[in-house]
């Protein structure tokens, strides 16, 4: 029992060592590494349809994952395009708001005392008062970086999943060809369900993502909210990081409408509102129900994956935290030692159930009443 207990203390310590290793790595190598991470999580959304289809009408495997690649490409092309005329147009739009903005700087500045210079700009004013220069060039800096950064990785991505879906397709070969009797089932179960599960977790927050956005256009095109396609994308976008990432994009959207339709106030209550009843409804009602089980994570581990995704990969690294999160929870849930991690990440207490013959401990989630 007593080496049972040393070498279950020892598996900690070097897998706490392996996530430090991992962290400084990433950090280092973040043009190789990130690549390979965001490939790895698209291919587990593109390999069930792509397997379908080869196996229901004989669909060549190699052309199934070449067209599902332009496919994405296509999706990122038509979405850069939208989001990038948003963007202009709102550059070039700017003086159409210049005039709304120094209203509103003005009843800030009476109501907390800031000081106001009526001969001066928005801007102007917002630089002597809140000496936000630093921080707007440093977010301008930050962007652009993220963004060159996002296309290189991106070419590189497509070639990586390229590689990774045709591998795929001989990955039960492989376990077979690796291990031998009893241990060859335990090993199918430690991997196929951990892939099964990431790739309806990703599935499903995917089209739900693509709902919220969807459902943000139409109400952007109904109240004729400027930039329509651009806070489209942001709820999109942004409905992958659970609780923090719904709550920016309304709070970015409730601002731009205060702007666009001051002094009117029912316009912008309407989007508050809205937002607000779209990303609770489909996020902790739709989402969850059809899940049809706990993958969910605790708030703090949430903040803290943040934080760290972010510092490592800036931008993207926030957005891929949660996946990643859940993923790495999903594996924990699957393999009988490392079970209490997964207990650690979750919202709510799991606990395993071993099952006879060469299954693998399954997390199964503890319903409270």
């Amino acid at each position: 029992m007593e080496q049972k207990d040393y070498t279950r203390r020892s598996f900690f310590i070097l897998l706490l060592f392996a996530v430090v290793l991992f962290g400084a790595l990433g950090k280092i190598l973040s043009s190789v590494i990130l690549p390979v991470v965001v490939s790895l999580l698209f291919s587990f959304v593109l390999y069930p349809p792509i397997k379908k289809l080869h196996e229901k009408i004989r669909f060549p495997w190699m052309l199934g994952v070449f067209l599902m690649l332009v496919a994405v490409l296509v999706v990122f092309a038509l979405l850069a395009t939208f989001v990038g005329n948003s963007v202009t147009a709102f550059l070039s739009q700017y003086s159409r708001y210049e005039r709304k903005l120094l209203s509103l700087y003005k009843l800030l500045a009476d109501t907390f005392s800031f000081q106001f210079d009526a001969e001066k700009n928005f801007l102007q004013n917002m630089w002597g008062q809140l000496k936000v220069r630093e921080v707007l060039q440093t977010l301008a800096f930050s962007l652009s970086g993220d963004v060159i950064t996002f296309g290189k990785a991106l070419a590189l991505t497509l070639v990586f999943m390229f590689f990774l879906l045709l591998e795929l397709r001989f990955a039960g070969e492989k376990v077979d060809a690796m291990f031998q009797g009893s241990i060859q089932g335990r090993v199918k179960g430690i991997v196929k369900k951990p892939i099964s599960d990431t790739a309806r977790f990703l599935s499903i927050k995917f089209v739900i993502s693509l709902a919220t956005g969807f459902l943000v256009f139409l109400m952007c095109v109904f109240l004729r909210l400027d930039f329509a396609p651009m806070w489209a994308f942001l709820a999109f976008v942004f409905n992958f990081i659970p609780t923090f990432g719904s709550i920016f994009s309304v709070i970015m959207m409730t601002i731009f409408s205060v702007l666009q339709f001051y002094p009117a106030p029912a316009r912008t209550v309407f989007v508050l509102i809205f937002t607000t009843l779209v990303n609770f409804i489909l996020g902790n009602i739709v989402e969850p129900k059809v899940e049809g089980k706990n993958l969910g994570l605790s708030p703090f581990v949430i903040l803290v994956s943040l934080t760290f995704w972010g510092w490592m990969w800036g931008l993207v690294g926030m957005i891929i935290a949660v996946p990643l999160m859940v993923i790495i929870k999903i594996t924990c849930e699957n393999v009988s030692f490392l079970h209490p991690v997964a207990v650690f990440l979750g919202n709510r207490p799991t606990f395993s159930e071993k099952k006879s013959g060469e299954k693998t401990e399954v997390a199964k989630v503890k319903k409270t009443p």
